[in-house]
């Protein structure tokens, strides 16, 4: 989505949140410290991220003992200077949903997954966004709230 001066930060960040594959998730790790790890997402019905974790996984671990997470997608993953590009951090809650209601969604947008997503290690997580904050451009940065993000159609 191009940027331009009259594109709202709702706009932008819900484009962000349905469009990107892939973002940095935050959790606490050992001792209080961050544990960041890549994973895969998928919007919702609603805008919320979807991501699919192994229960083996380090952050998944981390996310049993405290759900409080960070999720940072940029617009562009692949821009030649990612600092140039829109970026939203969200952060909220992550709880386990029902497979079968993410399943078909997930590998719409993530097919090689297929061969993991069956296995009953892997649990799809929903993550309830309770804030948001966008850079949208070099000196552009807003806060937004949970009904900035998630929801009904974004207002300008």
């Amino acid at each position: 989505m191009p940027q331009d001066d009259y594109q709202s930060p709702r706009t932008l960040a819900r484009f962000i949140l349905r469009e990107t594959l892939f973002g940095s998730l935050g959790t606490e790790g050992e001792r209080g410290y961050p544990f960041v790890s890549v994973v895969g997402l998928a919007a919702m019905p609603d805008g919320a991220p979807a991501i699919l974790l192994s229960n083996q996984a380090r952050h998944t671990l981390n996310v049993r003992k405290d759900p409080r997470v960070s999720l940072l997608l940029l617009e562009k993953p692949h821009a030649e200077d990612p600092l140039t590009v829109a970026r939203l951090t969200v952060s909220g809650a992550a709880e386990p949903i029902d497979k079968e209601l993410m399943r078909q969604r997930y590998l719409m947008r993530h097919p090689e997954a297929i061969k993991y997503a069956e296995q009953p290690d892997y649990v799809f997580w929903r993550v309830n966004i309770d804030r948001g904050h966008l850079i949208g451009a070099f000196g552009r940065t807003s806060d937004l709230a949970v009904e900035d993000l998630i929801g009904g159609p974004a207002k300008p």
